[in-house]
């Protein structure tokens, strides 16, 4: 009762903040995380410690953590956010989120979503939450989603015809039914697996009227991609707060998402190992952001080159690897501070079996 009178009460702050046009703002940031413990693998994983370390920056910093609905249906609707929004989304519904994160969100009285894969709790493996945690966690107000039935790799398949995309669907949609069976009605979101999509794939979840989220780091806005929301990855090699504070205070890069080229590269079907991202802006931005454009591939940086005003493109140097890759591109905000971001991600696949991870 009283996690859902603070629940109650951090919306009807919000709702306040919302009020003052001076501290308004039209996006917000999703970090993403998996496991909170010491003993999971590391490159998804941090210690409770560590979590309670960003809850309290948040804190400390002024930053609003608001619910994933209230985030989205504000964008959605041209309705102003508090400054400084924040989202926390956890994927796999692991045990550990239950016994140690809940508690430390609970203290800190924050909203949080939990994307669930259901046949580990169905199978009742014992390093995922039960049913009955799921329901005490809706009860508290958590948001619960989908992100499939089994975590599968759903693009790394030999062919993308429609048996493909039937089967595909075929899970999620048994996914969404099992939660909605054992939770009642839950939102149409789904987390990919991996982050991994094709625009086939997006576009069939766009008629359905999903919402999806990926792993490509970045904010949302209304010019955002809703079929694939970044996040920013908060775990292992991206927990320190060293960087994770200027990935928080970011804006996303006001750019047409939804055109981007297909995130899938088959170079066993000619595909081009070095992509190029063609980037279309839906504001104009000064000379002065434009000329301190950034970009990074794999760790390298990459000059991208403006075509006009609107228009820049960028594309690797050298062969990507096989797996997934990332284009991340930064500049600063003309008076202030903080820094717009741009991600998407590429997956260079060559019909391979799908990898263990």
């Amino acid at each position: 009762m009283a996690t859902q009178l603070l629940r109650y009460l951090s919306i009807l702050c919000v709702g306040l903040i919302w009020s003052l046009p001076s501290i308004a703002a039209d996006h917000f940031n999703i970090l993403l995380y998996h496991h909170i413990s010491s003993t999971t693998p590391r490159s998804t994983s941090l210690s409770a410690q560590e979590f309670e370390g960003h809850l309290k920056y948040l804190q400390e910093n002024n930053y609003h953590v608001i619910d994933l609905a209230v985030a989205i249906d504000a964008v959605q609707k041209n309705q102003p956010l508090p400054n400084k929004s924040v989202v926390i989304t956890f994927d796999d519904a692991w045990r550990d989120i239950y016994l140690q994160g809940v508690p430390l969100l609970n203290k800190y009285g924050y909203p949080f979503t939990v994307f669930v894969n259901t046949d580990p709790i169905d199978q009742k493996n014992r390093h995922a939450m039960t049913w009955d945690m799921l329901r005490d966690l809706k009860s508290q107000g958590v948001n619960l989603a989908n992100h499939t039935r089994d975590h599968d790799y759903l693009v790394r398949k030999p062919r993308y015809d429609e048996q493909w995309l039937a089967n595909t669907l075929a899970n999620i949609t048994y996914a969404q039914q099992r939660l909605t069976d054992e939770l009642g009605p839950v939102p149409k979101w789904l987390a990919y697996p991996f982050g991994e999509y094709n625009n086939s794939l997006k576009n069939a979840l766009k008629e359905r009227g999903y919402i999806a989220f990926g792993q490509q780091s970045g904010g949302v806005a209304q010019f955002s991609d809703w079929q694939a929301l970044p996040r920013f990855p908060a775990a292992g090699p991206y927990s320190n707060l060293k960087t994770l504070k200027t990935k928080l205070a970011s804006q996303p890069f006001p750019a047409n998402y939804a055109a981007f080229k297909n995130p899938v590269i088959r170079v066993d079907q000619g595909g081009n190992s070095q992509p190029l991202l063609g980037v279309e802006l839906t504001t104009a931005q000064r000379l002065g952001v434009r000329q301190q454009l950034s970009c990074f591939i794999v760790g390298e940086r990459e000059t991208p080159v403006w075509q006009d005003k609107m228009h820049f493109t960028v594309s690797a140097s050298k062969a990507l690897g096989k797996g997934r890759n990332r284009y991340n591109c930064t500049a600063p905000i003309w008076g202030q501070k903080n820094y717009y971001w741009l991600s998407h991600q590429w997956l260079i696949y060559g019909g391979e079996a799908a990898p263990k991870e």
